[in-house]
């Protein structure tokens, strides 16, 4: 074997291993692995059954906006706030899978727990479901 070659076969393997070490970081990097902060959920730890969409403090009070999960839900009751008369989901009625739950007069100082109670339409059973709100 000649010596360029040889070297040419040691740059090349090196090489490639640096090539996919820096596409692994750069990955890592655009996941958010190396942030360090306040994290970008409002909640955390957020619903189980329910998937956050948004929170806002303008307007002074907070606004909650999530979205109901796979099966229909009765909403019995919130420990903070009230629903919005907009939101798709209204307390006391059937609240069909997938449909927004929008949450008004939020406390916009220090942190918030949610406490939301629902009757799981398809067993009839009551559950409890909580999250709580950062605010900045």
């Amino acid at each position: 074997m000649r010596k360029g070659q040889a070297a040419m076969e040691y740059l090349m393997t090196y090489g490639w291993a640096i090539l996919i070490i820096i596409v692994v970081i750069a990955a890592l990097y655009a996941m958010g692995v190396f942030k360090v902060g306040k994290p970008t959920v409002a909640c955390s730890p957020c619903f189980s059954n329910f998937a956050f969409v948004d929170y806002s403090t303008a307007g002074g009070s907070g606004t909650l906006v999530i979205r109901n999960g796979p099966e229909q839900r009765n909403i019995t009751s919130l420990s903070v706030g009230s629903m919005a008369t907009d939101s798709e989901c209204q307390l006391n009625q059937i609240c069909d899978a997938g449909k927004t739950i929008k949450i008004t007069g939020i406390p916009t100082t220090g942190d918030q727990t949610i406490t939301i109670t629902y009757i799981s339409i398809d067993s009839g059973l009551t559950h409890t479901d909580t999250a709580t709100i950062h605010n900045p």
